[in-house]
């Protein structure tokens, strides 16, 4: 598959100096995203079309709802309603000429694929596929980057704060799609390398976070330690992981 590269945005998002660069490329994806589908694309049939089809996981509901557009996301709300009222009715196994008692029978038959086919669409989002797909054009910039040593590239990665744990799986997979079997060796080895040096950096921040309570270290410095827990937490699961 071809990806387009993103250059300037991962040397942005690198260069702030973070606990992953790829949350704050995620971040910004999320907010573009939310403004886009309450933005004039509410107009767009093709974009309706979309939304009515696959909709928005509660998570991006719920931003949508604080971004504060109400005329828009009613829009949306309506069409996307009357489009799952209309697959229900289509779907629904009653009225079908079966009998009922067959329908609810344990273990399987049409009730069961009416429960199936009802959580398999729950589980689509416009969005989260959005930012699956920009995660996508993310890791393969900072692949081809390290690949090419594009301006330092692998320096600046060394001397980072490495990546969450789900963001540098994406960023191994993607090495594996897109580099030889060597290239993919040594990337493996880099990547694991400055993850392991970062991990055990916040092991000892969190470690001297947890001691700043003890009433014999209250008077001591933080250092570096006093947003330790919420920099762990991030790292074990990142700010904006797509479902």
């Amino acid at each position: 598959m071809k990806y387009k590269l993103e250059t300037i945005p991962v040397w942005d998002a690198l260069k702030e100096d973070t606990e992953c660069p790829f949350c704050v490329l995620m971040e910004k994806a999320e907010s573009r995203y939310v403004q886009y589908y309450l933005g004039n694309s509410a107009m767009n049939p093709e974009t309706r079309v979309e939304v009515n089809a696959s909709g928005f996981c509660p998570e991006h509901f719920s931003k949508l709802l604080l971004a504060r557009n109400p005329q828009h996301l009613g829009l949306i709300a309506h069409t996307h309603l009357q489009d799952w009222m209309t697959d229900l009715s289509r779907r629904s196994p009653v009225g079908s000429g079966r009998s009922l008692a067959r329908m609810v029978k344990k273990g399987g038959g049409p009730m069961s694929e009416y429960a199936r086919h009802i959580e398999e669409r729950r589980e689509t989002c416009l969005i989260c596929d959005r930012i699956e797909r920009t995660l996508k054009r993310y890791t393969f910039t900072t692949a081809w980057l390290w690949k090419k040593e594009e301006e330092g590239f692998r320096q600046a990665l060394t001397e980072s704060k490495g990546f969450c744990i789900p963001h540098a799986k994406s960023l191994l997979q993607m090495g594996d799609e897109i580099l030889s079997p060597a290239e993919m060796a040594e990337f493996l080895s880099f990547v694991e390398d400055l993850q392991s040096r970062n991990l055990e950096r916040l092991e000892k921040e969190i470690h001297w976070f947890t001691q700043k309570f003890k009433s014999e270290n209250h008077s001591k410095p933080w250092g570096t330690s006093e947003d330790a827990h919420y920099r762990v937490i991030q790292k074990l699961t990142g700010r904006r992981t797509p479902h």
